[in-house]
Formats: structure tokens, sequence, C-alpha cells
């Protein structure tokens, strides 16, 4: 009994007392939860939820009258689901979208010719639509983008929406489950409010000369062709530039492009075939380069370049300039001052001076020939190898001259008529000879640069010349050089 008596002291017997009577109560509350389980039980088991069967119209026509709404960026469509009664419990749907029926609509000419079907990405629905409790229908919208719609305005669009699985013993109706939305883009959408992209010219021809180039040195050249957007631009977008070379020779066959040429691929080059529009820009510039050379290769005809707009990855490409015609003009650029040295027509008129160092553009072999290293003022027109001297402030002379060298000008005669010719040369010997051409127009024959006795004291050497009127390339030929050249002065006499 000493040994157990620890047993039953107060102070235990409460510790024992109180660890029964909490397991007596656990005991009892279980006893309750379990009777209430089994109550509730059996009155969700004798409760009666009556299903519902779910329905969509076969075909929605979005139209003039009809219920849409129209922003900036879409065109909200609501979409009711029908329920044969009322909804006795919330439950949900899956809606997805299906295009193989549109292209099998199209082919049955259920939907007509022509309608486009929405592609991923240019349109939204819910993908699990929640239903809620007493109602007979719920509506989702549609949601299409709205430079979808601008890219194929007037044209129809189409989508077709199914549901599947209504969830807690709901159905679908037979042959329900799918509604086709055909949106008729002319009627949606005010055409006056399009954005639309096209080139920012007057007219389908782009006539370029001396003020759309850009010249790096003597012989490379840069041309910009600008495009716009009408209306907001908002967003960034690209759009193709494409070469249309059959469209170039169906308008020089027939007449409309005069004096043109087709510039062939692989003359040029377009940097940037796919134009980017920067977000908030309604303008950029489509930009082509080649060579003067490779123009000048081509003198006699404008080089010209067929460029349509296609597959803008916003908003649609306009109905009017969507083409356009890049005609290159070969005269207003070939100048050194981007137009021809004028020679005057009336009786007596004496023309400005054609100085020697303002020579055409064109490089060598086009505009001039030169046979050796660049003497005199070497940042004179780099790269071109012609000697300019360095004497002189403008620059006007050209010396170092060789045997078989040659520059031109163009220059615009205003009227037929005989001429004085009045040349400029130093020479420190007799051994200079000259020849001037007007286009093919041998003007002066074989002529000789007189002894001045030094090459910076240019005198004059007149001829008589028979000129024509209009736009020609003047020629002087070095025959046998050593001789300096400042210009030519003409005076018409008869």
């Amino acid at each position: 009994m000493v040994k157990f008596g620890w047993l039953f002291n107060n102070n235990n017997m409460k510790r024992i007392f109180s660890q029964w009577q909490l397991g007596l109560l656990a005991l009892v509350l279980t006893s309750v939860t379990s009777c209430e389980r089994e109550k509730l039980d059996d009155v969700m088991s004798n409760e009666s939820y009556g299903s519902v069967s779910l329905s969509l119209a076969s075909k929605a026509d979005i139209g003039t009258g009809s219920n849409f709404s129209l922003t900036s960026g879409e065109l909200r469509v609501p979409v009711t689901i029908n329920f044969s009664a009322p909804t006795t419990r919330a439950f949900v749907v899956q809606l997805s979208a299906n295009t193989d029926t549109v292209t099998k609509l199209i082919t049955d000419q259920v939907l007509p010719v022509g309608t486009v079907k929405l592609t991923d990405g240019a349109f939204t629905i819910p993908t699990v639509l929640n239903v809620p409790i007493g109602v007979t229908s719920t509506t989702f919208d549609l949601s299409i983008s709205r430079s979808f719609i601008e890219v194929n305005y007037g044209k129809n669009i189409a989508v077709a929406l199914k549901i599947a699985n209504p969830a807690k013993g709901n159905s679908i109706a037979l042959g329900k489950n799918a509604l086709v939305v055909a949106v008729k883009t002319d009627q949606v959408v005010d055409e006056s409010t399009i954005r639309s992209v096209s080139f920012a010219t007057a007219t389908a021809t782009h006539n370029v000369g001396l003020d759309n180039f850009a010249f790096k040195g003597s012989d490379d050249v840069t041309i910009s062709v600008p495009l716009k957007l009408q209306g907001d631009p908002g967003v960034e977008f690209t759009v193709d530039a494409v070469v249309v070379p059959d469209s170039v020779n169906k308008y020089i066959n027939n007449g409309t492009l005069k004096n043109s040429v087709l510039f062939p691929a692989g003359s040029y080059s377009i940097l940037n075939p796919k134009v980017r529009f920067e977000v908030g820009r309604s303008t950029a510039d489509l930009t082509i380069t080649t060579k003067l050379t490779t123009l000048y290769a081509m003198m006699g005809k404008n080089p010209t370049i067929g460029i349509t707009l296609k597959n803008p990855s916003k908003f649609q490409v306009g109905n009017r300039l969507h083409t356009s015609y890049v005609v290159i003009d070969q005269g207003s650029f070939r100048p050194y001052y981007g137009v021809p040295f004028l020679i005057k027509g009336g009786i007596n008129a004496v023309s400005d001076p054609i100085y020697a160092a303002y020579y055409d553009f064109g490089g060598e072999g086009i505009a001039f020939h030169d046979d050796n290293g660049k003497d005199g003022a070497g940042d004179w027109r780099a790269p071109d190898k012609v000697d300019v001297s360095h004497d002189y402030n403008p620059r006007t002379v050209v010396g170092w001259t060789n045997a078989g060298e040659w520059l031109t000008w163009t220059v615009l005669v205003e009227e037929t008529g005989t001429y004085e010719m009045d040349m400029y040369f130093g020479a420190n010997n007799a051994d200079g000879r000259y020849r001037v051409f007007l286009g093919e127009q041998d003007l002066t024959g074989e002529k000789a640069a007189i002894n001045t006795g030094s090459h910076g004291d240019q005198r004059s050497h007149k001829s008589t010349v028979t000129l024509t009127k209009g736009r020609h390339i003047l020629k002087l030929l070095f025959i046998r050089g050593n001789h300096d050249y400042r210009g030519v002065i003409f005076t018409r006499k008869s």
C-alpha cells in the first residue's frame, strides 16, 4: 500500500477525473454531429433539383440594327445561351470556337463565298461561363479586334461558337450546341473612320528628283518614299512593300508611264520591305538604295519601280494610293545643281559661266573619265578622281589633264540657233588639243589650246557652234592634255 499510495492523493484523483470528463464530452459531441449529418443526408436524398437544357441559336447576322458595341479597339457582340426552364442550381458550361465549321459553311454556300473566318488572336470569348441560379438565359461577349474588321472591311467575317459539358446534370438540346456569328463589316464600322495605310503622295506616280535623294559620296543614293496612316495610329504596326514589275510594264505599254523603263531587280535594294510605323506615328518611309552609276547606265529613260502595299499587321490598306510607281527622273539629279545649266536663247543673251568643277554627278565612266589619282583639292567631290585645282576659291578649274580624259555637264538650250562658245584654257605649251560634243553631235572638231604661258592664265578660246533647242549633255574631251580648263560661256548670235 505504501508503494502505490501516490495514486490516491487528492491532486492525482482530480487529474484523472478531469481527463475522463473531457473524453466523455468528446464522445457525446461526436455522437451528436453524426446524428445531425445523418438527418441532413436524409433531407438531401429526399430533395429533387430539376435539370435544364441549354441551347444556342444556329446563326446570328450582325449588322445595321443589331445589338453590338464598338470602340476604337474592338467590336463586342453579346451572345445568349437559353435554358429550357429557370436554373435550379448554379453551374458552369464550357465555351469554344471552331473555324472548321465556318470553312464548311462557306464550301456548302451557307455562308457567302468570300466570307473570312476569324483567326486566332482576332477575337476572344470566355472559356468557362458561370451560370447563376434562377435564370432562363445568360449572356457573354464575343470580342472582335477592330483592326481585323478594318483589314477586312467590305467583307463578311465569321466564327462558330460551341457550348459543351454543362455541369450538375444539365444537358444541351440536340443540334443546339453551335452558333455561327457572321459580321457585315461595312455595316458595323463607318468607312470614314477606318484606319488605312497608303502612299503619302498626291498621285500614284511618285516622281523622284534631287529633293528625294540623299547622296553618300558621289555614287551611293538613297530614295525615301513616304507612307501615311489615315486615322488615329495608337499602336505599332507594319505593312509589306511588294514590288510589282508586271504592273510597271502594263502602264509603260499603254502609255500611262511615259519615258519610263522598268528598273530591273538587282539594280536597287529596298532596305525595309516590311515598313514599320512606330507607336503613335502616322507616317513612315520606305527606303530604296541604288547607285548613280547604275542609273546613268540607263540614261535616256527614267527607271521605274512599282510597289504595292500588302498584309498590314493592323488596320487595312487604303482603297486609293495603295500602289506607287516610283519614277526616277534621270534629268533632275544628274546636274550639279539639280537643274541643267541654262543656255539663254535671246539674241545677244549671254549665259552664266558653266564652270569646269561643277561637272555632272554620275561617277567614273558616266559623268567623267579620269585616268590617274586625285591631284589638287583632295576633298572636292571625293571620291571622284577629277583633278580640281586648290588655287581658286570657289573651286572652278580642272587641271592635271591627260589625253583621253573627259567631263560632262547637263545643259538646257532655250532656242535653236548659232552661238558663240567661249572656253577658257591655260597652258604652258602649245600641245593641248580638245573636242566638244553636244550629245552625239561634234560641235568643234579638234581644236588647239593656245600657249598662255602658264596653267593659271586661262584665256578665251572662241568657236561658233550651232545648238539645238532642248536638254543635252555637253561633253569636253581632252585629246592631248597638259592644260587647265576654267569653263565656258555661250552667247546667242542668230
